[in-house]
Parts: C-alpha cells; structure tokens; sequence
C-alpha cells in the first residue's frame, strides 16, 4: 500500500495515501491509551474523556457546534475507546477534511472540559453501564474476559466502575489526557485524494506543538486465573455462554495462524460452529467465535445464546468441535475456502478511505510499521492444515478452557469446564 509516511520531532506520526481515485477523505487519530492504562480508583477515564472531548473546544464551545461543522457539509465525525487505544474518525468530502482535521484536532489540543458537561455526561455513563449489566449478550463477554486476565484492566469493561464514573471530576480528566495523550504513541493517518506534502504540513500546523511526553506505562498481562467458570443466574428466556482460550500477542509468530483457525471455527455463516450448532442442529441463533490480541497477550471466544434446556448438549457440541480441530487437520477444501474468505474480507476493508487510514494507523501504532495487502496475503496462503491444527492443540487445550454463563439457575448446572479434579468456581455478583 503506497504511502507516505512522517515524525514529528515531539514523536508524532502522520501517514498519508494518495487514492485519485475516491471523493471522500478519511482520517483516523490512533491514540495508544486506553482501559489497560487505568486501575481500580481510574477504571473508566479514557471512556468518560472520549466522550468528554465531544462537548466543547476552544474554538467550538458546544457539542452541537462540533456535531454541524461536519455534518453540515455532509460527514460523519466519531470515536471510540477500546482497551489499548482511542480511536477519533472523520469521513468528508475531500475538500473538507481540512475542517475535519481542525475539528478533531481542536478536540485533542483544547477540550474544555467543563464540570457543568461532566455532571450531565456521568449520568449518560452510568445508564451505559447499566445497559450493559442489563443485556446478559453483552456483560457475558466481560465475565469471560474476568477469568482470562483476572485483576488486571485487561479483563474490565472498557467504560469503567460505575463508582468511580460518579466520583469523576474534571480535573481527573485533564490529568489523565495530559498523562495519557502522549505524541510519541499518536499516529494520524489519511486517505483520500489528497495532496500528500499538504496533508503532512497540515498535520503539522495542527498537532505538531503537542508538548512531548512519557507515554503511560501498562501492567503487563497477567496469567489465566484459577477458576475455570463464572456463573451468573438471571431469570431469563436464554442462557448465554463464553468458552474462552488464551492465545498470543498481537506480533506473535502464531497469530495468523490462530486468525485462521478462529474463520474456520466460527466467522461467518459457514464456520463449522454456525453450520452444526444452528443449521444442523437449530440450538443457537447466534454462535460464533472471535479472537483478540494485545501488545502482550491473546485470546480467542466462542459464544453462543440459546434455550436454557439445551446448555449441555450446546456446551458438548462446542467442545467436540474443538477437539475436532486438534484432533484432524482442516481439509485443503475447507482452507482454501477460509483462505479467500480472510483474503477478500481484507481486500474489501481497504476499497475504501476509511478502511485505508484505519489500516495505516493501527498497523503503525502496534506494529511499528504498514503491512502490504499482498504481505498479509503471502501470510495467509502460507498458513498449512497442520500450522492451524498445531496451534489448536497448543493453545486450546480443554484443560485451558475457561467457561462465562449467563442463564436460569438450573441451566448453569449443566455448564462445567472441561477439567479434571475439583474446580474453583467464581460466581459473579
């Protein structure tokens, strides 16, 4: 992928590619901070400060002042906080992405910040927080994730505690970014058709007098817990369940490996997983597994929602799948399939801008560098039967497995982790 790319003496990176081709332009600012950063007395502050900076700046002192100078030209402007990054977007029509830059910069440089907007903002918080301790789909995930990293970030929600959200000031906001925004873990990446030198001196002019700064330090990932499940009971018409594995980091040897595992286990609607457990079987509505890697650490997850009576046969079916995969290697029809598959998923990703400056800044923020489409292409087609079979049987052991189940108490009891000898049991509050 051609572009260019660029550091600023206070360690910014700005990458640029020219597409003549499109009408729009995308940027994306990678800030390399996200939940992993905070503790227990924190937990929540980078997600409360990306909402926070959407309020006011210097030069637009309201959120609505923000929201219409790019949707009244026709964009969209947005963010997200995940746990090692936050993220801030802009799509424009390409003779404005200079409003757009001056918009999400404005927000980075010069939040205001104001205590009346953090009042009413903790409120809209707080209601997430509970939604999502409401929708069992959802805080079964944040159990699993418990049990893979216990007592550490990594195994928090991203959008906090809801006690340390009600206690948050302004002034703990303003400390955070000025700790946590650090340039040197800053990459700003556009796409569109654009006139690369400008679009560099422009990101210069905007962000190149950000002060530098130590970066915040993590805490590296912890090991997998000793208990194997945790087990919520809810009066509910579904039970949900998470059977997670740790993997590896996002720049492991094996990481391609356990990608492709993962598309034949359950990305998509013809993943082993959907076609035995929904289409043969009709226990599940959704089943489906996801991997995700961080600087230091990996996991992969498969979940599934179904009918509280049909927990065993469920939690057995996922299992067998899984030894199916450590026990013979994927047929060479069934890895070309899963090869086009994450091929041509990567392929559409990039056909556009925002997908080009979401590649360009998250390859450089965690790898340091930008990855060639043809490079994760070679990646993928080298990947054998027996790479995906090997790490299978190293990474997804049953005696690793650690199960996360939201359902009617008397679903729970058919629901164990596949484990010998007495089992400590967490059972979440």
């Amino acid at each position: 992928m051609d572009h260019r790319r660029v550091t600023l003496p206070n360690g910014l990176r700005i990458l640029v590619a020219e597409m003549p081709e499109t009408r729009s332009v995308s940027m994306a600012v990678y800030v390399g901070v996200g939940s992993r950063v905070e503790s227990k007395v924190d937990a929540g502050t980078s997600h409360f400060l990306e909402h926070m900076v959407f309020k006011g700046t210097a030069k637009r002192p309201t959120a609505a002042d923000i929201s219409q100078e790019i949707e009244s030209r026709g964009g969209v402007v947005n963010a997200s906080t995940d746990k090692e990054v936050t993220v801030f977007w802009s799509r424009v029509v390409a003779r404005h992405y200079l409003v757009a830059l001056d918009v999400i910069a404005d927000m980075i440089r010069a939040p205001t910040l104001r205590a009346a907007d953090v009042e009413s903002e903790r409120r809209v918080i707080v209601e997430e927080l509970r939604m999502y301790r409401d929708q069992p789909q959802d805080r079964v995930h944040t159990l699993v994730d418990e049990l893979l990293y216990p007592r550490h970030p990594l195994g928090w929600e991203v959008a906090g505690r809801e006690q340390v959200v009600l206690a948050m000031t302004a002034d703990d906001l303003r400390a955070f970014m000025d700790r946590g925004y650090a340039p040197a873990r800053t990459v700003v990446a556009l796409a569109g058709p654009l006139d690369a030198d400008e679009a560099i001196a422009a990101v210069e002019a905007a962000l190149g007098g950000l002060a530098p700064r130590e970066p915040a330090p993590i805490v590296p990932a912890p090991k997998a817990g000793k208990p194997r499940a945790k087990l919520l009971g809810k009066r509910a018409e579904q039970t949900n369940l998470c059977v997670g594995w740790r993997t590896v980091q996002t720049d492991h040897p094996d990481k391609f490996a356990v990608d492709m595992l993962n598309a034949v286990l359950g990305e998509g609607m013809s993943s082993r997983l959907f076609l035995e457990l929904r289409e043969k079987r009709g226990l599940a509505y959704d089943v489906h597994s996801y991997d995700a890697n961080y600087v230091d650490a990996g996991h992969l997850v498969v979940y599934a929602g179904f009918a509280p009576q049909n927990g065993a046969e469920v939690l057995a079916t996922v299992l067998r799948e899984i030894e199916r995969m450590r026990a013979e290697p994927v047929p060479d029809s069934e890895i070309e399939r899963v090869r086009d598959f994450a091929k041509g998923r990567l392929e559409l990703r990039l056909e556009d801008t925002r997908g080009v400056s979401a590649w360009l800044a998250g390859q450089e923020l965690f790898l340091g560098r930008v990855r060639t489409v043809d490079e994760v292409c070679a990646i993928i087609d080298g990947i054998t039967p027996a790479d995906i079979q090997r790490v299978a049987r190293e990474y997804l052991r049953p005696e690793l497995a650690y199960i996360a189940a939201i359902g009617p108490r008397s679903s729970l009891a058919t629901i164990a982790p596949p484990a010998t000898g007495p089992l400590a049991i967490g059972i979440a509050s």
